[in-house]
């Protein structure tokens, strides 16, 4: 039994891997994160971060307000897109819900905002399952019509998203003219087209 084990012991030793095929090609490039900040204005924040793509230096640029569970609403840019004066960020509202429940708002639902000063536009939901099973669901006004909402935001206190009638959420407006700004400045571009 001895001689078995021995033998055994020596054969495993003396068993390799078999090697496998050499690489021919680099993964592709991370990434990195290489300058970041964040503002405060009013009920808003403003987050800028720089990413060394592998390719260029990319920045974005968020102006939010909400979060913390709550719908937020944000506008959203890069120093990649277009911008303003000649197109503007989109403006969304989005919703978030835990594991096992559905969100507020349901994909294909007709939904609007409507300010203080009783300006509204209709927009339609888009909602789906992450690939963890959370629901999400958000609308969006895109250029041209995001201009109209960034102006309105900008000369009025209060947003409320409208969901079957009922407000689903009531966002704040104080600090967003400074926080758009702040955004648009970060990325390279200008309030040009809603702040004059």
């Amino acid at each position: 039994m001895k001689l078995f084990a021995v033998g055994l012991l020596a054969f495993t030793a003396n068993t390799t891997a078999p090697a496998q095929a050499p690489s021919n090609s680099a993964p592709p490039p991370v990434p990195t994160p290489i300058d970041s900040g964040f503002w405060e204005y009013g009920s808003w924040r403003v987050f800028a971060e720089t990413i060394d793509t592998g390719e260029d230096l990319r920045r974005t640029c968020t102006a939010l307000t909400g979060g913390d569970g709550e719908p937020t609403l944000s506008i959203e840019i890069s120093n990649g897109d277009g911008g303003p004066p000649r197109y503007f960020p989109g403006v969304s509202v989005s919703e978030h819900a835990i594991r096992g429940y559905p969100t507020v708002m349901q994909d294909g639902q007709a939904v609007y905002i409507r300010f203080d000063d009783e300006d509204s536009m209709d927009a339609v939901v888009s909602g789906y399952f992450d690939e963890d099973g959370f629901a999400h669901a958000f609308f969006r006004f895109d250029h041209p019509d995001s201009q109209w909402v960034l102006r309105a935001m900008r000369k009025n206190h209060q947003l409320d998203a409208v969901v079957g009638g009922h407000v689903f959420s009531s966002f704040f407006l104080d600090g967003f003219t400074a926080a758009y700004v702040k955004a648009m400045d970060e990325c390279g571009f200008t309030g040009a087209g809603v702040v004059d």
